[in-house]
């Protein structure tokens, strides 16, 4: 019996760390800095790296993945950078790379330990990544305040409860470039063959 009291007492302070995390002006939305000053504004947007290309996981796994420093020194062993605090932050990557040491990013998107969110199924089924993580062809640098979703659980419960239109299997609607795909604009006329709402099954997200 005081095992389970034990046990139930410890989910019961996990959930409320985590209801703490998600409020406004809470814990998680301390100021802090990122170690390298990546901007997918010029990555995604100026020079229209695709997602998937860096987060290669996304479709295939539970999370999307953040690139190990082989996949920066890729690019950036060649593109040294046109502004001076490019070249800066660039030559912070190389040094990681040489000293054979993974780059410590401080995660934004993140939801509790006890939620179980995959990736993979929302992608397959035809979300695109800006859908929760917003135009990231328009954000500099990612902060706690210019996340477009608030990965609350009644946001989530929301979209499980719509109805989303679907075209053979598929949410309905054109491949973006974020993706990886080139925009297809036919799709847009695509007419809908049937619809798709996701589960409500507590077990699902909460194993």
């Amino acid at each position: 019996m005081k095992e389970r009291l034990n046990f139930f007492a410890k989910r019961l302070a996990l959930m409320i760390g985590a209801a703490l995390l998600l409020l406004p002006g809470g814990l998680a939305a301390g100021e802090f800095t990122q170690p390298i000053k990546f901007s997918h504004k010029t990555h995604a947007g100026t020079n229209k790296v695709p997602c998937e290309f860096c987060h290669i996981y996304a479709r295939r796994s539970l999370v999307s993945g953040i690139p190990p420093v082989r996949t920066c020194v890729g690019c950036h062993s060649m593109v040294k950078g046109t502004e001076p605090w490019q070249q800066k932050e660039i030559k912070k990557v190389l040094k990681y790379w040489e000293e054979q040491r993974p780059i410590e990013w401080k995660k934004i998107h993140d939801v509790p330990d006890f939620v179980n969110f995959s990736h993979k199924r929302h992608i397959q089924i035809g979300f695109d990544c800006t859908q929760c993580h917003g135009d990231v062809t328009k954000i500099e640098e990612w902060t706690m305040d210019n996340m477009k979703q608030p990965l609350a659980m009644g946001w989530c419960v929301k979209c499980h409860m719509t109805q989303h239109p679907t075209a053979n299997g598929k949410i309905a609607g054109p491949a973006r470039p974020t993706r990886g795909a080139p925009a297809v604009s036919e799709a847009v006329a695509q007419q809908p063959d049937g619809v798709i709402s996701g589960s409500r099954d507590c077990f699902i997200c909460h194993k």
